[in-house]
């Protein structure tokens, strides 16, 4: 599958190095074997919180036992370079490496497909659904393609925005593709660290919200405790800060919830800060 559009947008990607036409891009290549990876959201030309991200990626090797490092500077480098090779100054780019059995690993930068909610989610919030499934190494950023498949279905088929993943013994870990916060009286209740991918932007929050007075709970949460809860948001790369309105048939006032528009507000602050210093 060359150059497939649902794998790589824009017109060039880099690997090892070298800037090549997406045509010449093989999907194929970055799922034969173990590939762990970082999305990176491009703000005005900068990669958002990059340092952290970086700091993630090798974090992965080191949990998968591969004796592997890239340099943060070296990789930064080529992360502007594709920025400027595409003129792409506001999308997610991915960086994938694989092929980490053998003395040269692949190193891929591209950009992909790139979906924000709309305002009108934001305002309104948005729905998910429960799904019973946990990842066997949640700290590490792996390429899971079976495991998206099969979850994206179930996502399309509920018209939801986001699948909250729930383990076997029926506790809420995280979402699909972010990290997942309840609030009860302006406390926020969160899953343990150990327990799901230790987001750029969960971290960001938990830090966010200590220094603005909130306590964080990071603790099991069971699947009852959503009867009980003001409110329930997602973070991640691209959807920031959003809202959940729905969990399954359960209806939140999550978007008007004023610890939620806090945080909301309060983070949205923290990216302008840093594209500002960095632009």
């Amino acid at each position: 599958m060359k150059g497939s559009q649902k794998e790589i947008h824009k017109n060039y990607f880099i690997k090892n190095g070298s800037v090549l036409s997406v045509n010449k891009f093989s999907a194929d290549d970055i799922t034969k074997t173990t590939s762990i990876y970082e999305v990176i959201r491009i703000i005005q030309g900068v990669p958002l919180f990059l340092e952290e991200h970086l700091d993630r990626l090798n974090q992965s090797f080191r949990l998968l036992n591969y004796n592997f490092y890239i340099d943060p500077k070296d990789l930064e480098k080529e992360i502007y370079r594709l920025v400027e090779v595409n003129q792409c100054y506001a999308y997610n780019i991915k960086v994938i490496v694989n092929n980490l059995e053998t003395p040269s690993p692949n190193i891929y930068l591209f950009f992909i497909a790139s979906n924000y909610p709309h305002e009108e989610q934001y305002k309104k919030g948005v729905s998910a659904i429960l799904y019973t499934a946990e990842r066997e190494n949640p700290n590490a950023k792996v390429v899971l393609k079976d495991f998206r498949s099969r979850v994206d279905e179930k996502i399309k088929s509920a018209n939801a925005f986001e699948a909250i993943l729930v383990n076997q013994h029926q506790q809420i870990t995280e979402g699909s593709r972010s990290n997942i916060f309840l609030v009860k009286d302006s406390i926020l209740y969160t899953a343990p660290a150990e327990k799901v991918l230790k987001g750029v932007t969960r971290n960001r929050i938990i830090d966010l919200s200590k220094k603005i007075g909130l306590a964080v709970v990071e603790a099991p949460i069971t699947v009852d405790f959503l009867k009980e809860c003001d409110g329930i948001f997602m973070t991640g790369t691209s959807p920031k800060v959003l809202p959940i309105a729905l969990v399954d048939h359960l209806p939140y006032g999550s978007a008007t919830n004023s610890t939620i528009v806090k945080i909301r507000s309060g983070y949205d602050d923290l990216i302008d800060d840093y594209i500002k210093k960095r632009s």
